[in-house]
């Protein structure tokens, strides 16, 4: 109702309020520029509204539980809205009606262009959709600065969904440049993207306007496109499998591994006891008793089962008994002189050799003459000696000489190897001439069979 039906009316209070079927849009303008006084501004809770005269923002209203009175008294910025031509009854304006409740299921979507994985070495043609939702911040700058006192708020809009667009093609080509999500993934990544392109979105502060959330996106592509990354998942699938089997394999190999491992551990432990426990005598035995059991089980195997075990055999019989021969005898570099003997120096100037008696001891001293007669022969019926008696026993070198002991005799010279076609001696190796026992038929240096 115009200012015109209010006179012809009478005193009758005119009802300002946004239209049902208006309630949707972000922004609504009142069809009315002029309002008597005493009219009913009824502002919703979700809503302010703005006044303007000749173009220049005046005054907002905000929501209240009863409708606004207009009246100066009320409300004083009405002053400067009062029109004088209808004496001082009515007041001009254009009033705008602001939603400032969060909008849903504001729709958007797009062609993004083509986009290469790196990991897949794969081009394609991304597209997307979906819904967001938004709300007014600043109702003043939404109207004045975005959208216009003349402007379209749905094309005012379309400005918000492409900055959106854009925020969604930079965040998609980072996360599939820095390798975290690949386009196998496009399925998945949509919560992440959303939550992305909403925390990077540009800057709306100056049109007035906050975007919220992504509630839902859609990435996709072609059919073609789809065909494409199936066979590539499908490859990297087939390769995957392929890999946790020789990672099962290496598992089983090292477990394997370690278990042959700790048996020779054992093994080792239970023979280094036998060898601190018993003697080299014993150990010969128990070397000998298990080449014998080997021996036994490779002629019951037959054919090359039984030549091995006699040569495993002979091989540990050898050892075993070389390394208790070894056990038995005096350690390296022991035996007569002793390493060092004699000292330097020895003996003074004057001695002989070691063990010789002095000089001019041995003579006798002067004056002394021969023996008295009959000194030195046998008493009288003392016949020859007994066969034998007087020569040194079987074995024994001859008697020191008159000039005193002399150096100890050098030992016996090694015996030379006998040659190809000569036959080897009694309990020596004919490969190595080690000396083994006579019945021995392996060597205890090289494990040759003894011929």
């Amino acid at each position: 109702m115009g200012i015109m039906d209010f006179v012809k009316g009478g005193v009758q209070r005119m009802m300002i309020a946004r239209a049902d079927a208006q309630k949707g849009k972000v922004l609504y303008k009142h069809p009315d520029q002029n309002f008597p006084f005493w009219s009913q501004l009824t502002v919703d809770s979700d809503e302010v509204v703005l006044f303007f005269k000749n173009g220049f923002f005046v005054g907002t209203l905000g929501p209240q539980r009863e409708p606004y009175t207009l009246t100066t008294q009320n409300i004083p910025f009405l002053g400067s809205l009062v029109d004088q031509f209808t004496g001082g009854n009515a007041f001009i304006s254009e009033l705008y009606f602001v939603t400032m409740k969060p909008i849903y299921n504001e729709t958007f979507g797009d062609q993004m262009g083509s986009m290469r994985d790196p990991d897949l070495e794969l081009r394609v043609t991304l597209r997307a959709n979906g819904t967001y939702s938004f709300r007014v911040v600043d109702p003043y700058k939404f109207l004045v600065g975005f959208v216009g006192q003349g402007g379209d708020p749905d094309r005012a809009m379309q400005w918000v969904k492409d900055l959106l667009f854009m925020g969604l093609k930079t965040t998609m080509g980072e996360l599939i440049k820095s390798r975290e999500y690949t386009l196998l993934d496009l399925g998945q990544m949509g919560p992440e993207v959303a939550r992305r392109v909403v925390q990077n979105c540009p800057d709306l502060a100056n049109c007035g306007v906050q975007v919220l959330e992504i509630g839902k996106l859609n990435i996709n592509v072609s059919e073609e496109d789809q065909r494409r990354l199936d066979e590539k998942q499908d490859v990297i699938a087939q390769a995957k499998v392929e890999a946790m089997a020789a990672q099962r394999g290496v598992a089983k190999a090292q477990a394997e591994a370690q278990a042959k491992q700790f048996a020779l551990d054992q093994e080792f432990q239970q023979r280094a006891r036998y060898v601190n426990q018993l003697d080299m005598q014993r150990y010969g035995q128990l070397a000998a008793a298990e080449a014998t059991m080997g021996l036994g089980q490779g002629l019951a195997q037959g054919g090359d089962g039984a030549s091995a075990a006699a040569m495993a055999q002979g091989m540990a019989l050898g050892a075993g008994l070389g390394y208790g021969q070894r056990a038995a005898g005096p350690p390296p570099g022991y035996g007569y002189p002793p390493p060092g003997y004699p000292p330097p120096g020895y003996p003074p100037p004057g001695y002989g050799h070691p063990g010789a008696p002095p000089p001019g001891y041995g003579a006798p001293p002067p004056g002394y003459g021969a023996p008295p007669p009959g000194y030195g022969a046998p008493p009288p019926g003392y016949g020859a000696p007994p066969p034998g008696y007087g020569a040194p026993p079987p074995g024994y070198g001859p008697p020191p000489a008159p000039g005193g002991y002399g150096p100890p005799p050098a030992p016996p010279a090694a015996a030379s190897a006998p040659g190809p076609g000569a036959p080897a001696a009694a309990g020596r190796c004919p490969s190595c001439n080690a000396q083994n026992q006579p019945q021995a038929r392996f060597c205890n240096e090289c494990g040759s069979k003894m011929s």
